[in-house]
């Protein structure tokens, strides 16, 4: 149990696994008010972080590396049952977490804060890095126009679900007509989030390019931007929602400061900080230096993310005004667009994300109640599944339409929206940790959706872009790479992923002499969302 920081508890008090979060009264802060009044209306709102949470004990730090290890290994038999290395890392989280083992206690992941933090520092880098805006610009109508439409329709339909259902889902009881459309606003927005790791994986896979492809990943890429801007405005919104204040006239205000103050100061750490001390080795190095270079090499990985973390540490005091998730996406965005350095960083997310990875997701599933998992929300789980379906089919069905594509291309196009991976979860376990009273039940719900679309997305993925015809191009995309420009590194990543059904098709100079065989090791790109 954590220390309350401040005031005694009242009288009488109990204590229990989970701390009752502090309140703030006119006179005083008190612990454990269970009183009517002002605690029905505060108790939901976000928690303040404490110190304590960053400073795990020795013994909890040795058994969560114990465990990630565990996980980390065991993980790599999952894909050859068909799931990907996430669920393994889920799984095993889940298995040693309270609710089976209890290797890892709930204490334990409260205090391990600082794993999540800088967890969510990488995963918002990286999808702000893969955002190449000279990618975008030959289906940019098509992009912007599935883009406005799913995330539209998702949203809503989430949002009004979640709502309807109210007085069904155990962790929206007790709260308020206003809180409960907060928290259905938050669970909307995570629904409206995708899984860019997962989608450059299967495109690799079957060598697919095409315009549909093309919109597919632009649109899938451009998303993770939008739900963490989303989920900005959302917040600020909700937060005050939370705490039955009435409707504030400020709040477009700050949230426009804080767009402000995130995006510039993303782009300035983008321009002036991350160029300093991450290290590009894109020259060739004599042996004798391999090993310095290694080690200098590393330690700028580490500094890379200690920034991160830097960033939502200080969120904490400058809060409202600063957004850590947008200022690192911002960050990574400019990293790659308007510096050398696009290479360099993916590079360094290749080389980092099996590890945070492992970290993040591992306790992720030891989040998880499996009480609240295969009670009744499980039936929430299906419903907000089928509503997410229902909302893309009719947003890509609408987009594929109004921009000029066919009906019938339009009628499958869903089909490449499905899954979901590092960011809806990683949003997931940030609201788990902000707000305690209801936020563990909230996240393991929302948790579940999403690996029932990682689930379910790969293999319709997979079969809509055969359906459209767009597998097995990348050969000839790549018979006319070397007309392009050497810094266009769309194609790099496939030149070296050609599945091994074309792989006779394609010359053996085409993918061992191409132009971009000495970027081979930097674009491997990670399969693990």
């Amino acid at each position: 149990m954590e220390e309350p920081s401040e005031g005694d508890p009242l009288p009488g008090a109990t204590n229990s696994s989970q701390s009752t979060p502090l309140q703030v009264t006119d006179s005083k802060v008190t612990e454990g008010m269970h009183s009517k009044g002002l605690k029905d209306k505060s108790k939901h709102q976000k928690r303040a972080a404490t110190l304590e949470e960053y400073l795990p004990s020795p013994l909890t730090i040795l058994k969560f590396m114990a465990v990630v290890i565990v996980s980390y290994f065991s993980s790599k038999g999952f894909p050859y049952i068909g799931l990907p290395l996430v669920s393994g890392y889920l799984f095993c989280g889940i298995i040693f977490g309270p609710g089976v083992l209890g290797v890892v206690t709930h204490p334990a992941i409260r205090s391990l804060r600082i794993i999540d933090e800088v967890s969510l520092a990488f995963i918002a880098l990286a999808a702000g890095a893969q955002l190449h805006m000279d990618k975008m610009s030959a289906r940019k109508r098509s992009i912007q126009l599935t883009t406005v439409a799913l995330v539209t329709a998702t949203f809503l339909l989430g949002t009004m679900t979640l709502f309807a259902l109210r007085e069904s889902i155990d962790f929206m009881d007790g709260m308020s007509a206003q809180q409960c459309w907060a928290v259905a606003m938050l669970g909307g927005a995570l629904l409206v989030a995708r899984s860019p790791a997962s989608a450059i994986a299967i495109k690799k896979e079957l060598g697919a390019e095409g315009p549909f492809t093309s919109t597919v990943m632009g649109t899938t890429i451009i998303m993770d931007v939008v739900v963490i801007a989303l989920f900005a405005l959302v917040s600020l919104v909700a937060n005050g929602m939370l705490s039955d204040r009435g409707p504030d006239p400020t709040l477009l205000g700050i949230f426009a400061a804080q767009m402000v103050i995130s995006v510039t100061l993303g782009i300035l750490v983008g321009l002036a900080v991350l160029p300093k001390i991450l290290f590009d080795c894109s020259e060739d190095v004599p042996e004798e230096n391999k090993f310095m270079m290694s080690i200098f090499k590393h330690s700028s990985y580490l500094l890379v993310l200690f920034l991160g973390f830097v960033i939502f540490f200080a969120s904490h005091a400058l809060e409202p005004f600063l957004e850590p998730l947008v200022t690192c996406m911002a960050a990574g965005c400019t990293l790659s667009n308007m510096t050398k350095l696009r290479n360099a960083f993916e590079d360094f997310e290749d080389r980092v994300a099996p590890a945070i990875n492992a970290l993040f997701f591992t306790l992720t599933g030891a989040a998880l109640s499996l009480e609240t998992l295969f009670g009744p929300v499980f039936v929430l789980v299906l419903v907000l599944f089928l509503v997410r379906l229902f909302a893309i089919g009719v947003g890509a069905y609408g987009a594929g339409i109004a921009s000029g594509d066919s009906r019938t291309t339009s009628a499958v196009a869903w089909m490449a929206y499905i899954t979901q991976a590092g960011v809806a979860l990683g949003l997931a376990k940030k609201i788990h940790v902000e707000f305690e009273t209801w936020g563990g039940a909230f996240a393991t719900t929302m948790v579940a959706v999403v690996v029932l679309n990682q689930l379910i997305g790969p293999p319709f993925f997979r079969f809509v872009i055969r359906y459209v015809g767009e597998t097995g191009k990348a050969d000839v995309w790549h018979a006319n790479a070397t007309s392009l420009d050497e810094d266009d590194n769309e194609t790099a990543p496939l030149a070296h992923a050609v599945p091994e059904s074309v792989a006779h098709t394609v010359p053996e100079s085409t993918v061992v002499k191409g132009s971009f065989h000495r970027n081979e090791s930097r674009h491997r790109r990670p399969v693990a969302a």
